[in-house]
């Protein structure tokens, strides 16, 4: 039994892991919030609160709280989300009894996708450094004395299961818009690319808490296929022909992404230009490759193989349970 805390655990992908490690019942979990601390009545995890300006006092409560692991899903965007995490990454070095960190990452091998140049700048995209924030804490982490690991996922896969469900994420239609039977399919469709559901990542983590040693790089394969195998597995379940268009590398990088009519409402949030950019980037991301983590991990063991008694949810399982 370890002590865990979870930043960004109340809410988003942060609450999903919080609540596999609850069920599990082997440890002690904490949420580490800024509001004050009280029990969340929903996955009986205490809340503690800390000042995400001040290394010491996060230092302070996570030895306090006699806390041995620190998991990272704070949602990392901008600026103060990034400044977060890093005072979080100095107070758990501070602390006497962290040992262990993982810093929020839950996509791609970024490190091996910024020696080549991805994510590349597109329009609508200047100045966003969301990868870079994520280089920087892996960076931050390593210079430490804490054992460390990142979980990478490839693609999230509970995007397609809105609205039937409810999901961590900002709802976006990303290549299959599920509400309006379109598809905006970048490249040839036949780019394989992994998708993985929160439910399975939260799993893995609460099972490598268990482990003796965590590997620098923890792998978490849900379902690896096309986008044309995607987009079968979508039209037989919801019995509809969907509306399908092909977009360019080139177009790609113009950010002239096919429109899906599900993503305007969303315009509203954060501008199209910005919208239109990172979809742009994570389609040019998937014809690449590098959404591909069955062959992103070469030789290295996922978690999948290490921890084989984790069930994982395929895709045409998800879908059918959303859909049909």
């Amino acid at each position: 039994m370890v002590r865990v805390a979870i930043a960004g655990g109340s809410n988003g992908l942060g609450r999903v892991i919080t609540s596999a490690i609850v069920s599990e019942g082997k440890h002690d979990v904490f949420v580490l919030s800024r509001r004050a601390a009280t029990e969340d009545k929903t996955n009986s995890a205490l809340n503690l609160q800390v000042d995400y300006t001040d290394p010491d006092k996060i230092a302070q409560v996570l030895t306090e709280n006699k806390i041995e692991v620190v998991i990272s899903a704070i949602g990392v965007l901008f600026e103060d989300t990034h400044l977060a995490q890093m005072n979080l990454i100095e107070g758990a070095e501070r602390s006497s009894t962290v040992r262990r960190f993982a810093p929020s990452d839950f996509g791609i091998d970024y490190v091996e996708a910024d020696k080549q140049g991805y994510p590349c700048v597109v329009p609508g995209l200047e100045g966003y450094k969301g990868s870079k924030y994520k280089l920087q804490a892996l960076e931050r982490v390593k210079a430490t004395k804490l054992e460390y690991t990142r979980y990478v996922i490839g693609f999230l896969m509970d995007y397609y299961g809105f609205p039937a469900e409810t999901i961590p994420v900002q709802p976006l239609a990303v290549i299959l818009d599920m509400d309006n039977h379109a598809a905006a399919i970048p490249g040839t469709g036949n780019d394989k690319i992994t998708l993985t559901h929160s439910e399975t990542i939260g799993k893995f983590v609460s099972a490598s808490l268990d482990l003796e040693k965590w590997p620098e790089t923890s792998w978490i394969i849900g379902d690896t296929l096309t986008w044309r195998e995607a987009l079968e597995i979508v039209q037989d379940a919801q019995h509809k022909e969907f509306d399908v268009k092909f977009d360019s590398e080139e177009a790609l990088k113009a950010s002239q992404i096919t429109e899906l009519p599900a993503n305007i409402p969303r315009y509203a949030i954060a501008g199209k230009p910005f919208l239109s950019g990172i979809l742009s980037v994570w389609s040019l991301g998937f014809i690449w490759g590098w959404f591909d983590i069955s062959s992103a991990k070469g030789e290295d063991k996922a978690l999948n193989e290490i921890l084989p008694q984790v069930e994982t949810l395929s895709f045409a399982t998800y879908i059918k349970r959303c859909w049909q």
